[in-house]
């Protein structure tokens, strides 16, 4: 079991490893931060809401047994393949936002399924112009980033880097989704607004990165 998976079982059970398989199926919620494999989770068999910060990689197929998980929330992590989502059966809310997503047509097939939140990714034309709008006349309430958002976040991927730009309470901050980059991809999230990235993709492409080194770009409230 990935020490990630094991320090948040712990924290529900009070229980140190290994755990008895009567434990496992007791939990019914997981927050778990930096997972490397999620192969253990259906060890859990009756968890009801995962949350999965800054995971690498994020196999859904990982969680398809788990047939009561009805909240998975997957923040900043590198999830990009959704194939498997729709073997959830009592997925009803679904949050994806900060990763690296492109198709939403596996979402189209989530009977249950009424809040999706995909901010932050780099979907394709047709996933946000015409998915979405497809999955909101099934009755689903989407939250996605808006137009200017979406495009800087393709706009960042095509000239080579893999971050999301995303609106936050006190301006537009940009993340490194997943761990290649960095231990801990929920924190340091640079504030910096449209326009300045433009002008430093069109004229220093390179400085861009250092935007996460800089104290005086950090926020001082985490809260997105």
């Amino acid at each position: 079991m990935d020490v990630a998976i094991e320090q948040a079982v712990s924290r529900e059970t009070g229980q140190q490893p290994p755990f008895p398989d009567e434990s496992l199926r007791s939990v019914t919620y997981l927050h778990v931060y930096y997972a490397r494999t999620l192969e253990d989770l259906s060890r859990c068999r009756d968890l009801e809401i995962v949350q999965l910060v800054g995971c690498d990689p994020v196999d859904l197929g990982r969680l398809t047994h788990l047939a009561e998980l009805s909240t998975v929330v997957v923040e900043f992590g590198s999830l990009k393949d959704l194939a498997g989502v729709q073997n959830l059966p009592s997925l009803r809310r679904f949050s994806a936002g900060m990763n690296m997503i492109e198709d939403l047509t596996p979402l189209l097939e989530c009977p249950k399924l009424r809040r999706l939140d995909v901010r932050g990714n780099p979907l394709s034309e047709h996933s946000y112009r015409t998915l979405a709008p497809q999955l909101e006349k099934k009755g689903i309430h989407v939250s996605l980033s808006d137009e200017s958002e979406w495009k800087m976040t393709l706009d960042l991927r095509r000239h080579g880097f893999p971050y999301s730009f995303y609106k936050a309470h006190d301006g537009t901050r940009i993340c490194r989704p997943g761990l290649a980059l960095t231990d801990m991809p929920d924190k340091s999230h640079p504030i910096v607004d449209r326009e300045e990235l433009e002008e430093l993709l069109d004229h220093q492409p390179e400085t861009i990165p250092k935007l996460f080194e800089r104290d005086d770009r950090m926020p001082t409230t985490f809260a997105p």
